[in-house]
């Protein structure tokens, strides 16, 4: 495996700044003014390290908040490498076969952002690791206990002799958290994207029908794309009719009540994940409907008809 540790900083702007992805408007999560990384073995030696400034094209203006936080001034973006030559850099040093590991969920979705906006491969990496989740497994996280880089390092008692917030040092850090881990077992054992949807997904026991569909850009196509929509009674096969509301649960999941005029009600749950910062994947199953579940799901309704009620004249007002 070649396995590769890495960090980013990024600046980002007074306003949201968006760009066109296969037709669909997509907004910059930041852009990337700092790559750091460790190349490691099994045993966490570090191998290999790289190490670049960038000079941004969008967020030229470093944000005042950031600077405070990395160490970093304007004169060093403005002398940092073109973005499209440092990114290139980064790639070719990490190598088309990389599999890529940070602290957290954040980084390489701005990095395949970033790729994609100077015109590299944003398929790359194929495979990469939220080493936190590696962490938990060993150090299950106690009440009050955060899980930011520094506080992981001052609970292992590894030494600080670096600064955080630079993207070198906070790599290595993370290397250093990696030597007190099983981490290859953790790589061996990580699960797929898929399997990540449906762990998300968290159906009941009873759920079936269990699918995912990768690739999409309508943040929508649950209920919009028929491909998604077009679910069948899991004990008849006939089609399913959604109700017109569907309800939120969590950040990223909705669920509608859909009937069979067979068999009778169904709930279609659909989670929603957009990992890599640009696609949406969904994962979808079919649960069986209870009279509690019932009960909840018509109370829960009648509340969201009313608040689009309200917001309707609200509008109408303005």
């Amino acid at each position: 495996m070649n396995l590769i540790v890495f960090d980013l900083e990024w600046n980002i702007g007074w306003q949201p700044w968006t760009f066109r992805y296969q037709g669909a408007e997509l907004t910059l999560r930041g852009e990337i003014i700092q790559i750091g990384a460790a190349r490691i073995n099994e045993r966490g030696d570090v191998l290999d390290t790289f190490e670049v400034n960038l000079k941004p094209r969008i967020f030229r203006k470093l944000q005042k908040h950031i600077a405070q936080v990395t160490g970093l001034s304007q004169g060093d973006l403005d002398a940092g490498l073109p973005m499209r030559e440092g990114l290139r850099r980064f790639v070719e040093w990490a190598g088309p076969d990389a599999e890529l590991a940070e602290w957290g969920m954040d980084d390489v979705p701005v990095l395949k952002q970033n790729l994609f906006l100077v015109g590299l491969d944003e398929q790359w990496p194929a495979r990469w690791y939220d080493l936190q989740r590696i962490f938990l497994q060993s150090y299950p996280r106690q009440e009050g206990e955060g899980m930011t880089l520094k506080s992981v390092v001052e609970r292992l008692g590894i030494p600080q002799d670096e600064p955080f917030h630079n993207a070198l040092d906070d790599a290595l850090y993370t290397v250093k958290i990696c030597r007190q881990l099983p981490l290859w077992d953790g790589l061996a054992a990580y699960p797929t994207d898929d399997e990540l949807l449906v762990e998300a997904l968290n159906p009941s026991s009873g759920a079936v029908d269990i699918q995912i569909f990768n690739g999409l850009m309508d943040h929508d196509a649950y209920k919009n794309d028929p491909t998604l929509s077009r679910v069948a009674c899991p004990v008849c096969g006939k089609p399913l009719a959604h109700d017109e509301v569907w309800l939120k649960r969590g950040n990223t999941g909705y669920y509608t009540m859909s009937r069979c005029a067979v068999c009778g009600p169904w709930f279609t749950r659909f989670k929603l994940s957009r990992r890599d910062g640009l696609c949406w994947n969904f994962a979808r199953c079919t649960e069986p409907v209870t009279p509690e579940t019932e009960a909840r799901w018509n109370k829960q309704r009648s509340a969201a008809i009313e608040r689009m009620k309200r917001k309707a004249e609200k509008a109408a007002q303005e």
